[in-house]
């Protein structure tokens, strides 16, 4: 599939990298299934899907306090199984099975999300994001040598895909996890200029530049930090010293150790 197919076969795409356009698509899918008793079942189908899509996306970036909110882990699931119910073709289906994923991720079942992301690329083998998250997940398995090459496979089918900063996320992370410093801040570095409305690209990155044995990428470290307090609030470093170590991915813990000590 050609990149712009790739990209146009994933109408949630520019929705995943901005909160408000986030929160205007959420928005709009609502009202729309509120009076789609006279639309065709596969556009309803599709709606379902994207909207439990836009509210996972949410959930897990901490972007419209969809996380804060008790009900949107069960209105995802619910337009989930409202979307499957109407019998979708594959590519809904995928798109439905990539929000699944991401539930199962949110609820602490690493090897299920890893399985329902695999399915998903399985019944559409053009959904980038599907390929990514794939890859993504065996971070949280313990198995950072199998990360990369479906995050290959992903910008390989839209190398320029609206959301191509989760793409150089997870490979960043995927490094970090093998405590390969210089490809960790290599890509994290990447998804920081393209995706920079999220918290944990600019902290992983600090990170990895801490770690780094360049004196260099040390010093970077600081001003990496300095300039993610510069751009993110108070609520949002609050929440970060609240976290955990989780046992599903090591470096969280040396991301943790590195940035909630320097955080105001």
């Amino acid at each position: 599939m050609a990149a712009s197919q790739a990209a146009i076969a994933d109408p949630a795409s520019n929705a995943v990298v901005s909160p408000e356009v986030s929160y205007f698509t959420r928005v709009l899918l609502k009202a729309a299934l509120k009076n789609s008793a006279d639309l065709p079942p596969a556009w309803v189908a599709q709606a379902q899907a994207l909207l439990a899509n836009v509210l996972m996306n949410d959930y897990l970036n901490w972007w419209n306090d969809a996380d804060l909110d008790k009900s949107t882990l069960s209105d995802a699931q619910n337009a989930i199984d409202e979307a499957m119910k109407l019998n979708p073709p594959d590519p809904v289906r995928a798109l439905a099975c990539h929000a699944q994923g991401l539930i199962e991720r949110a609820t602490g079942k690493p090897n299920p999300a890893r399985k329902t992301f695999r399915q998903a690329k399985e019944l559409d083998s053009g959904f980038a994001r599907a390929h990514a998250q794939f890859g993504n997940q065996k971070a949280a398995l313990g198995r950072p040598e199998e990360v990369q090459d479906p995050l290959d496979k992903a910008m390989e089918l839209s190398p320029r895909h609206p959301a191509s900063g989760y793409f150089y996320w997870g490979k960043g992370r995927g490094y970090l996890e093998r405590q390969d410093w210089g490809d960790a801040i290599y890509w994290l570095k990447k998804s920081v200029e393209v995706l920079p409305t999220v918290w944990y690209n600019r902290c992983y990155l600090a990170t990895a530049q801490h770690n780094s044995p360049d004196q260099g990428d040390r010093a970077a470290a600081l001003k990496t930090v300095e300039d993610f307090i510069n751009k993110f609030d108070q609520d949002t470093f609050e929440r970060i010293k609240k976290l955990t170590p989780d046992p599903n991915y090591p470096a969280r813990k040396i991301m943790l150790d590195f940035v909630q000590q320097l955080l105001p």
